[in-house]
């Protein structure tokens, strides 16, 4: 940059300019970067978001079909359970541990939250419903392990009773099939979640 006196000029003198008009250039100039900057961040951020929206997704998409055969699997199980209590040699349903996987916690529920609202907002309703569903499978393997060995504990201590004792045969067996009517319930409530929860994951896969 080269100067006089009065005016300063870049590279030609028919560019000269007094240091006023010098001062409003780069107070523009400085302006203009400012915008460009945030513009700039601006972009990179939301393509961050739509990268981790995009990844998040495709980790949950991963996951789904081993969900998917977990569930129906412990509806099997659930349902020869439920067949086997009118034998005395029942055993425990095998459930597959992926039901206590808990992927969902290990991804970013807003990032694939975005996702939906963005690429597939018809399944929306869906996704919610599982993150709801969720709460009820994510738990269930080692509760339903407690309430069958409760059941198992307590139906064999009265089948004991019944064999020792002969002049309660009415009322332990009356008990006896209590039992195996509550059990039932519960089973068949549990089998009729799961194959609702089942249905849902299949409309998101």
């Amino acid at each position: 940059m080269s100067q006089d006196t009065e005016q300063y000029y870049f590279l030609f003198k028919r560019w000269s300019m007094d240091p006023n008009q010098w001062s409003m250039l780069i107070d523009s100039i400085a302006v203009l970067l400012a915008i460009s900057g945030v513009v700039l961040g601006y972009v990179l951020y939301k393509k961050q978001r739509r990268d981790n929206s995009e990844d998040a997704f495709s980790f949950f998409q991963s996951s789904l079909p081993e969900l998917e055969q977990s569930i129906a699997l412990a509806i099997v199980d659930l349902k020869e359970f439920t067949d086997s209590l009118d034998l005395d040699n029942f055993v425990n349903p095998i459930l597959s541990a992926s039901l206590n996987d808990s992927f969902l916690n290990k991804i970013n529920l807003v990032d694939l939250n975005r996702y939906y609202v963005r690429e597939r907002s018809e399944e929306l309703p869906s996704f919610k419903q599982l993150l709801v569903d969720s709460n009820f499978f994510g738990d269930y393997h080692s509760y339903i392990t407690q309430e069958i060995n409760d059941f198992r504990t307590n139906y064999l201590h009265k089948k004991e009773e019944l064999q020792k004792d002969t002049d309660k045969t009415v009322s332990l067996a009356t008990e006896m099939v209590q039992m195996k009517t509550k059990i039932k319930g519960v089973l068949e409530k549990d089998i009729a979640k799961f194959e609702a929860v089942l249905e849902n994951i299949r409309e998101l896969i």
